[in-house]
């Protein structure tokens, strides 16, 4: 079985951005209950950050780490493999 790889510290960030921006998004009472400029507020300081941060890390994790391309015929006898260790 080959070694997985270290993550790096892009992924890292990226990881701690997402849950840093989601446990700020579920506070709980926060925006108060019926207040529109609070919740727009907290829209712009919660949900916002968390698109850009997901789909900007998402390009830059691709970019870093792009899938090798398999031809068929590896493809093949890689399942073939593993339907002999079954």
């Amino acid at each position: 079985m080959p070694k997985k790889p270290d993550y790096k510290k892009t992924e890292k960030w990226w990881l701690g951005l997402i849950v840093l921006f989601y446990v700020l998004y579920n506070l709980p009472g926060v925006p108060k209950y019926g207040d529109p400029h609070a919740a727009i507020l907290h829209g712009v300081l919660t949900v916002l950050p968390i698109w850009i941060v997901c789909y900007a890390g998402l390009i830059i994790l691709n970019k870093q780490r792009r899938l090798k391309e398999v031809d068929a015929e590896t493809l093949q006898k890689m399942k073939d493999s593993e339907e002999g260790d079954v």
